[in-house]
Protein backbone atom coordinates (compact mmCIF):
# COMPACT_ATOMS: atom_id res chain seq x y z
CA UNK A 1 0.00 0.00 0.00
CA UNK A 2 1.03 3.78 -0.03
CA UNK A 3 2.09 4.58 3.05
CA UNK A 4 0.39 7.34 5.42
CA UNK A 5 2.07 11.11 5.94
CA UNK A 6 1.36 10.05 9.88
CA UNK A 7 4.40 8.10 8.94
CA UNK A 8 6.66 10.73 8.06
CA UNK A 9 6.85 13.40 10.34
CA UNK A 10 9.13 16.30 9.49
CA UNK A 11 11.44 18.12 12.05
CA UNK A 12 9.19 21.28 12.18
CA UNK A 13 6.60 19.59 13.35
CA UNK A 14 8.55 17.91 16.64
CA UNK A 15 9.16 21.28 17.17
CA UNK A 16 5.51 22.20 17.53
CA UNK A 17 4.92 19.23 19.33
CA UNK A 18 7.52 20.01 22.01
CA UNK A 19 5.99 23.52 21.90
CA UNK A 20 2.27 22.02 22.87
CA UNK A 21 3.81 19.72 25.69
CA UNK A 22 4.66 22.80 27.63
CA UNK A 23 2.42 24.22 30.20
CA UNK A 24 3.56 27.43 29.73
CA UNK A 25 1.24 29.59 27.54
CA UNK A 26 2.97 30.61 24.15
CA UNK A 27 4.81 33.28 23.75
CA UNK A 28 3.85 35.27 20.53
CA UNK A 29 6.40 37.53 18.88
CA UNK A 30 9.53 37.64 17.35
CA UNK A 31 10.38 33.81 19.03
CA UNK A 32 7.85 32.40 16.16
CA UNK A 33 9.72 33.67 13.50
CA UNK A 34 11.48 30.45 12.96
CA UNK A 35 8.38 28.84 12.34
CA UNK A 36 7.83 30.55 8.76
CA UNK A 37 9.67 30.74 6.08
CA UNK A 38 11.01 33.83 5.19
CA UNK A 39 13.88 35.82 4.04
CA UNK A 40 15.80 37.01 7.39
CA UNK A 41 15.93 40.78 6.39
CA UNK A 42 11.90 40.48 5.94
CA UNK A 43 9.34 41.95 7.86
CA UNK A 44 5.71 40.68 6.95
CA UNK A 45 3.65 43.58 7.95
CA UNK A 46 1.05 42.18 4.97
CA UNK A 47 0.17 38.68 6.13
CA UNK A 48 -3.87 39.98 5.01
CA UNK A 49 -3.01 39.49 1.17
CA UNK A 50 -1.49 36.31 0.94
CA UNK A 51 -0.70 34.68 4.07
CA UNK A 52 1.82 32.89 5.22
CA UNK A 53 1.63 28.61 5.62
CA UNK A 54 4.29 27.63 8.65
CA UNK A 55 7.11 25.50 8.10
CA UNK A 56 4.96 22.37 9.67
CA UNK A 57 2.04 22.80 7.11
CA UNK A 58 4.47 23.13 4.63
CA UNK A 59 6.08 20.10 5.42
CA UNK A 60 2.32 18.43 5.68
CA UNK A 61 2.07 19.37 1.88
CA UNK A 62 4.57 18.69 1.10
CA UNK A 63 4.15 15.08 2.25
CA UNK A 64 1.06 14.84 0.82
CA UNK A 65 2.25 15.88 -2.78
CA UNK A 66 5.25 13.11 -2.43
CA UNK A 67 3.12 10.27 -1.57
CA UNK A 68 0.38 11.22 -4.44
CA UNK A 69 4.16 10.92 -6.87
CA UNK A 70 4.41 7.48 -5.47
CA UNK A 71 1.52 5.64 -7.29
CA UNK A 72 -1.25 8.62 -9.02
CA UNK A 73 -2.78 5.96 -10.42
CA UNK A 74 -3.78 4.88 -7.03
CA UNK A 75 -4.01 8.43 -5.28
CA UNK A 76 -6.30 9.89 -7.60
CA UNK A 77 -8.42 7.08 -8.23
CA UNK A 78 -9.25 5.11 -5.07
CA UNK A 79 -7.18 7.29 -2.11
CA UNK A 80 -8.19 11.19 -2.69
CA UNK A 81 -11.83 11.57 -2.02
CA UNK A 82 -11.67 9.25 1.37
CA UNK A 83 -8.48 11.31 2.52
CA UNK A 84 -11.12 14.67 1.81
CA UNK A 85 -13.47 13.64 3.82
CA UNK A 86 -12.15 14.02 7.46
CA UNK A 87 -10.57 16.96 6.66
CA UNK A 88 -13.51 18.25 5.74
CA UNK A 89 -15.50 17.25 8.57
CA UNK A 90 -12.62 18.68 10.82
CA UNK A 91 -12.78 22.19 8.91
CA UNK A 92 -17.04 22.64 9.20
CA UNK A 93 -16.51 21.98 13.22
CA UNK A 94 -14.01 24.39 13.51
CA UNK A 95 -16.18 26.90 11.14
CA UNK A 96 -19.12 26.03 13.57
CA UNK A 97 -21.04 23.80 10.16
CA UNK A 98 -21.81 20.80 9.11
CA UNK A 99 -19.18 18.78 6.67
CA UNK A 100 -22.37 17.88 4.16
CA UNK A 101 -22.48 21.66 3.50
CA UNK A 102 -18.85 22.34 3.05
CA UNK A 103 -16.84 21.60 -0.25
CA UNK A 104 -13.22 22.61 -0.96
CA UNK A 105 -12.11 25.44 -3.44
CA UNK A 106 -9.22 26.83 -4.09
CA UNK A 107 -9.70 30.50 -3.02
CA UNK A 108 -12.64 32.65 -2.12
CA UNK A 109 -12.58 34.58 -6.10
CA UNK A 110 -13.94 30.53 -6.79
CA UNK A 111 -15.97 30.56 -4.48
CA UNK A 112 -18.10 33.83 -4.93
CA UNK A 113 -17.76 33.17 -8.64
CA UNK A 114 -19.44 29.38 -8.08
CA UNK A 115 -22.21 31.58 -6.69
CA UNK A 116 -23.10 34.43 -8.49
CA UNK A 117 -22.34 32.29 -12.03
CA UNK A 118 -24.92 29.69 -11.07
CA UNK A 119 -27.72 31.59 -9.91
CA UNK A 120 -29.90 33.64 -12.26
CA UNK A 121 -32.91 35.59 -11.50
CA UNK A 122 -35.91 36.98 -13.28
CA UNK A 123 -37.74 40.32 -13.14
CA UNK A 124 -38.96 41.79 -10.62
CA UNK A 125 -36.35 40.65 -8.20
CA UNK A 126 -33.66 40.46 -9.95
CA UNK A 127 -31.83 42.42 -8.71
CA UNK A 128 -28.12 42.32 -6.59
CA UNK A 129 -27.01 44.39 -3.75
CA UNK A 130 -23.65 44.95 -2.98
CA UNK A 131 -21.69 47.68 -1.03
CA UNK A 132 -19.06 50.24 -1.80
CA UNK A 133 -16.80 48.34 0.65
CA UNK A 134 -16.99 44.92 -1.90
CA UNK A 135 -13.68 43.24 -2.66
CA UNK A 136 -12.74 44.17 -6.37
CA UNK A 137 -12.87 40.72 -7.46
CA UNK A 138 -16.85 40.80 -6.60
CA UNK A 139 -17.57 43.81 -8.27
CA UNK A 140 -15.44 42.67 -11.30
CA UNK A 141 -17.70 39.49 -11.78
CA UNK A 142 -20.60 40.89 -10.52
CA UNK A 143 -20.20 43.18 -13.52
CA UNK A 144 -19.92 40.33 -15.54
CA UNK A 145 -23.08 38.78 -14.63
CA UNK A 146 -25.10 42.00 -15.44
CA UNK A 147 -23.79 41.43 -18.52
CA UNK A 148 -23.98 38.14 -19.64
CA UNK A 149 -27.55 37.65 -18.18
CA UNK A 150 -29.12 40.72 -16.99
CA UNK A 151 -29.54 40.84 -13.83
CA UNK A 152 -29.21 44.48 -12.59
CA UNK A 153 -26.85 45.63 -9.51
CA UNK A 154 -27.66 48.16 -6.46
CA UNK A 155 -24.57 49.45 -4.97
CA UNK A 156 -24.83 51.02 -1.51
CA UNK A 157 -21.96 53.29 -0.81
CA UNK A 158 -20.60 53.64 2.19
CA UNK A 159 -18.68 56.57 3.64
CA UNK A 160 -16.48 57.42 6.24
CA UNK A 161 -16.39 58.17 9.70
CA UNK A 162 -18.97 55.09 9.56
CA UNK A 163 -20.35 51.99 11.90
CA UNK A 164 -22.33 48.95 12.28
CA UNK A 165 -25.55 51.52 12.72
CA UNK A 166 -24.72 53.45 9.77
CA UNK A 167 -24.08 50.29 7.52
CA UNK A 168 -26.87 48.60 8.92
CA UNK A 169 -29.54 51.66 7.94
CA UNK A 170 -27.56 52.05 4.70
CA UNK A 171 -28.53 48.57 3.16
CA UNK A 172 -32.14 48.82 5.16
CA UNK A 173 -32.75 52.05 3.03
CA UNK A 174 -31.44 50.63 -0.20
CA UNK A 175 -33.92 47.30 0.72
CA UNK A 176 -36.60 50.04 1.27
CA UNK A 177 -35.99 51.63 -2.00
CA UNK A 178 -36.39 48.12 -3.67
CA UNK A 179 -39.06 46.67 -2.57
CA UNK A 180 -39.47 43.14 -3.83
CA UNK A 181 -36.38 43.36 -6.30
CA UNK A 182 -33.62 42.47 -4.54
CA UNK A 183 -32.99 38.87 -5.26
CA UNK A 184 -29.19 38.29 -3.73
CA UNK A 185 -27.24 40.36 -1.13
CA UNK A 186 -23.74 40.21 -1.27
CA UNK A 187 -21.54 41.28 1.44
CA UNK A 188 -17.56 41.06 3.08
CA UNK A 189 -17.47 39.91 7.09
CA UNK A 190 -14.33 41.26 6.99
CA UNK A 191 -13.65 43.70 3.96
CA UNK A 192 -10.21 44.25 2.50
CA UNK A 193 -8.71 47.98 1.68
CA UNK A 194 -9.55 49.52 3.68
CA UNK A 195 -10.52 46.54 6.36
CA UNK A 196 -13.49 46.55 8.80
CA UNK A 197 -15.50 43.91 10.36
CA UNK A 198 -18.94 44.02 9.10
CA UNK A 199 -22.01 42.96 11.03
CA UNK A 200 -22.90 39.86 8.67
CA UNK A 201 -25.51 38.43 10.90
CA UNK A 202 -27.99 41.49 11.42
CA UNK A 203 -27.40 42.39 7.23
CA UNK A 204 -28.38 38.50 6.90
CA UNK A 205 -31.30 38.92 8.86
CA UNK A 206 -32.39 42.22 7.13
CA UNK A 207 -32.32 41.05 3.41
CA UNK A 208 -33.90 37.59 4.70
CA UNK A 209 -36.81 39.78 5.74
CA UNK A 210 -37.12 41.42 1.83
CA UNK A 211 -37.13 38.58 0.32
CA UNK A 212 -33.37 38.16 -0.60
CA UNK A 213 -30.60 35.30 -0.26
CA UNK A 214 -27.23 36.14 1.13
CA UNK A 215 -23.60 35.60 0.16
CA UNK A 216 -20.80 36.56 2.57
CA UNK A 217 -17.21 36.83 1.29
CA UNK A 218 -15.81 35.66 4.50
CA UNK A 219 -11.92 35.42 2.63
CA UNK A 220 -10.42 37.14 5.93
CA UNK A 221 -12.23 35.98 8.35
CA UNK A 222 -10.89 31.94 8.94
CA UNK A 223 -8.38 32.63 12.06
CA UNK A 224 -8.99 36.15 12.04
CA UNK A 225 -11.71 36.07 14.45
CA UNK A 226 -14.40 33.62 15.83
CA UNK A 227 -16.90 32.46 13.59
CA UNK A 228 -19.65 29.97 13.82
CA UNK A 229 -21.35 30.44 10.14
CA UNK A 230 -24.85 28.98 11.13
CA UNK A 231 -25.21 31.26 13.38
CA UNK A 232 -25.02 34.02 10.80
CA UNK A 233 -27.46 32.87 9.03
CA UNK A 234 -26.66 33.51 5.76
CA UNK A 235 -27.70 31.31 2.12
CA UNK A 236 -23.56 30.93 1.05
CA UNK A 237 -20.18 31.72 2.81
CA UNK A 238 -16.92 31.51 0.97
CA UNK A 239 -13.31 32.15 3.52
CA UNK A 240 -9.49 31.02 2.74
CA UNK A 241 -7.33 29.16 4.41
CA UNK A 242 -4.18 30.43 3.31
CA UNK A 243 -4.77 34.03 4.73
CA UNK A 244 -5.24 33.70 8.25
CA UNK A 245 -5.55 29.90 9.37
CA UNK A 246 -2.59 29.38 7.97
CA UNK A 247 -3.09 26.66 5.24
CA UNK A 248 -1.38 26.60 1.82
CA UNK A 249 -2.06 29.18 -1.01
CA UNK A 250 -5.07 27.19 -2.88
CA UNK A 251 -7.34 25.98 0.10
CA UNK A 252 -10.57 27.69 0.74
CA UNK A 253 -13.73 26.37 1.70
CA UNK A 254 -17.28 27.31 0.53
CA UNK A 255 -20.48 26.76 2.95
CA UNK A 256 -24.17 26.39 1.29
CA UNK A 257 -27.25 25.99 3.21
CA UNK A 258 -28.95 23.00 2.56
CA UNK A 259 -32.08 24.52 0.81
CA UNK A 260 -29.59 26.44 -1.95
CA UNK A 261 -27.40 23.80 -2.69
CA UNK A 262 -28.86 21.97 -5.82
CA UNK A 263 -28.77 26.00 -7.29
CA UNK A 264 -24.97 25.86 -7.15
CA UNK A 265 -22.21 24.27 -9.56
CA UNK A 266 -18.54 25.11 -9.63
CA UNK A 267 -17.42 27.22 -12.45
CA UNK A 268 -15.08 24.29 -13.79
CA UNK A 269 -17.87 21.25 -14.19
CA UNK A 270 -16.57 18.13 -14.52
CA UNK A 271 -19.16 15.82 -12.49
CA UNK A 272 -16.58 12.66 -12.02
CA UNK A 273 -15.92 12.89 -8.86
CA UNK A 274 -17.23 11.82 -5.78
CA UNK A 275 -19.76 12.64 -2.51
CA UNK A 276 -22.85 11.39 -0.17
CA UNK A 277 -24.61 14.39 -1.92
CA UNK A 278 -24.73 15.84 -5.74
CA UNK A 279 -23.37 19.11 -4.44
CA UNK A 280 -20.35 17.65 -2.48
CA UNK A 281 -20.04 14.96 -6.10
CA UNK A 282 -19.92 18.51 -8.19
CA UNK A 283 -17.26 20.28 -6.25
CA UNK A 284 -14.81 17.17 -5.64
CA UNK A 285 -13.14 17.10 -8.91
CA UNK A 286 -12.13 19.91 -10.84
CA UNK A 287 -9.72 17.78 -13.12
CA UNK A 288 -6.16 16.13 -12.19
CA UNK A 289 -4.58 18.89 -9.54
CA UNK A 290 -2.49 19.01 -6.93
CA UNK A 291 -4.99 18.49 -3.28
CA UNK A 292 -2.64 18.21 -0.93
CA UNK A 293 -3.47 22.42 0.19
CA UNK A 294 -6.74 20.84 0.98
CA UNK A 295 -5.28 18.48 3.17
CA UNK A 296 -3.17 20.65 4.70
CA UNK A 297 -6.12 22.53 6.42
CA UNK A 298 -6.61 19.82 9.06
CA UNK A 299 -2.50 20.50 10.15
CA UNK A 300 -2.63 23.90 9.89
CA UNK A 301 -6.12 23.54 12.40
CA UNK A 302 -4.14 21.60 14.55
CA UNK A 303 -1.24 23.96 14.49
CA UNK A 304 -3.23 26.78 15.89
CA UNK A 305 -4.82 23.96 18.82
CA UNK A 306 -1.10 23.74 19.47
CA UNK A 307 -0.62 27.51 19.79
CA UNK A 308 -4.40 27.92 21.44
CA UNK A 309 -7.09 29.03 19.23
CA UNK A 310 -8.35 31.77 21.20
CA UNK A 311 -5.20 32.78 22.26
CA UNK A 312 -3.96 33.84 18.15
CA UNK A 313 -6.93 35.69 17.65
CA UNK A 314 -6.46 37.91 21.32
CA UNK A 315 -2.92 38.34 20.31
CA UNK A 316 -3.39 39.36 16.69
CA UNK A 317 -6.53 41.80 17.50
CA UNK A 318 -4.65 42.99 20.96
CA UNK A 319 -1.32 44.03 18.32
CA UNK A 320 -3.51 45.16 15.45
CA UNK A 321 -5.18 47.90 17.86
CA UNK A 322 -2.06 49.04 19.81
CA UNK A 323 -0.11 48.85 16.51
CA UNK A 324 -2.67 50.99 15.12
CA UNK A 325 -2.70 53.74 17.61
CA UNK A 326 1.10 53.57 17.57
CA UNK A 327 1.77 54.73 14.10
CA UNK A 328 -1.27 56.94 14.84
CA UNK A 329 0.59 58.64 17.57
CA UNK A 330 3.86 58.71 15.82
CA UNK A 331 2.27 60.58 12.69
CA UNK A 332 -0.31 62.57 15.13
CA UNK A 333 -3.12 60.73 12.39
CA UNK A 334 -6.22 58.43 13.74
CA UNK A 335 -7.36 55.25 12.81
CA UNK A 336 -10.10 54.71 10.33
CA UNK A 337 -12.88 52.89 12.50
CA UNK A 338 -13.21 52.38 16.05
CA UNK A 339 -11.08 49.39 17.95
CA UNK A 340 -14.47 46.87 18.06
CA UNK A 341 -14.37 46.91 13.99
CA UNK A 342 -10.79 46.37 14.24
CA UNK A 343 -10.19 42.46 13.42
CA UNK A 344 -6.37 42.00 13.13
CA UNK A 345 -5.74 44.74 10.47
CA UNK A 346 -5.65 48.32 11.00
CA UNK A 347 -5.69 51.39 8.69
CA UNK A 348 -3.98 54.62 9.96
CA UNK A 349 -4.27 57.47 8.03
CA UNK A 350 -0.99 58.56 7.12
CA UNK A 351 0.79 61.89 7.60
CA UNK A 352 0.39 63.29 4.14
CA UNK A 353 -2.31 64.08 1.86
CA UNK A 354 -0.15 63.80 -0.93
CA UNK A 355 -1.72 60.94 -2.67
CA UNK A 356 0.45 59.73 -5.22
CA UNK A 357 3.58 60.00 -2.36
CA UNK A 358 1.36 57.82 -0.01
CA UNK A 359 0.82 55.40 -3.22
CA UNK A 360 4.91 55.07 -3.98
CA UNK A 361 5.43 54.01 -0.66
CA UNK A 362 4.86 49.96 -0.72
CA UNK A 363 7.39 49.91 -3.15
CA UNK A 364 10.36 52.36 -1.70
CA UNK A 365 9.37 50.20 1.37
CA UNK A 366 10.27 47.33 -0.42
CA UNK A 367 13.49 48.44 -1.95
CA UNK A 368 14.61 50.45 1.24
CA UNK A 369 13.30 48.99 4.24
CA UNK A 370 12.68 44.98 3.08
CA UNK A 371 8.31 45.29 4.12
CA UNK A 372 5.64 45.87 2.64
CA UNK A 373 2.36 46.99 2.89
CA UNK A 374 -0.74 48.35 0.94
CA UNK A 375 -1.73 52.69 1.04
CA UNK A 376 -4.81 53.48 -0.50
CA UNK A 377 -6.86 56.69 -0.98
CA UNK A 378 -10.15 57.01 0.51
CA UNK A 379 -11.98 60.19 0.80
CA UNK A 380 -9.26 62.62 -0.40
CA UNK A 381 -7.13 61.11 2.52
CA UNK A 382 -4.08 58.98 2.02
CA UNK A 383 -4.19 55.56 4.59
CA UNK A 384 -1.93 52.24 5.24
CA UNK A 385 -3.26 48.76 6.06
CA UNK A 386 -1.33 46.81 8.46
CA UNK A 387 -1.56 43.29 9.09
CA UNK A 388 -0.88 41.91 12.70
CA UNK A 389 0.36 38.29 13.42
CA UNK A 390 2.14 36.04 15.62
CA UNK A 391 5.56 36.83 14.60
CA UNK A 392 5.21 40.46 14.72
CA UNK A 393 5.19 42.76 17.82
CA UNK A 394 4.84 46.42 18.66
CA UNK A 395 8.51 47.33 18.11
CA UNK A 396 7.66 46.10 14.19
CA UNK A 397 4.66 48.75 14.01
CA UNK A 398 7.34 51.12 15.45
CA UNK A 399 9.96 50.06 12.78
CA UNK A 400 7.03 51.16 10.50
CA UNK A 401 6.46 54.18 11.48
CA UNK A 402 9.88 55.26 11.06
CA UNK A 403 10.15 54.14 7.55
CA UNK A 404 7.28 55.68 6.37
CA UNK A 405 8.08 59.20 8.28
CA UNK A 406 12.02 59.22 6.96
CA UNK A 407 10.41 58.11 3.13
CA UNK A 408 8.08 60.71 3.52
CA UNK A 409 10.14 63.55 4.43
CA UNK A 410 13.14 62.56 1.97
Amino acid sequence: GVPSPTMILPVCCVLVAAMAAHAAPTQFGHGLRPLFAFQANYTCLNHGSYGAPPKPVMAARDTYRNEMELAPDIWFRYQIFDRLDPVREQLAKYLGASGEDVVFVENASHGVNAVLRSLHFDAPRNKILYLSLAYQMVKNTLAYVQNVTGERLVMVNITFPTSNEAILAAVQAALDANPGQIALASFSHITSVPSLILPVKELSSMVHAHGGMVLIDGAHVPGHMKLNIEDVGADFYVGNGHKWLYSPQGSAFLWVAKARQSLIMPTVISLEGQGQSYFQMAFSWLGTTDYGAYLAMADAINFRANLGEDEIIAYLHKLAVDGGHALADAWGTDLLVDDDMIGAMVNVRLPTDDLPKALALPAQLWSQYATWVPTFALQGRAYVRVSAQIYLELSDFHFLAQAISTLLAQ
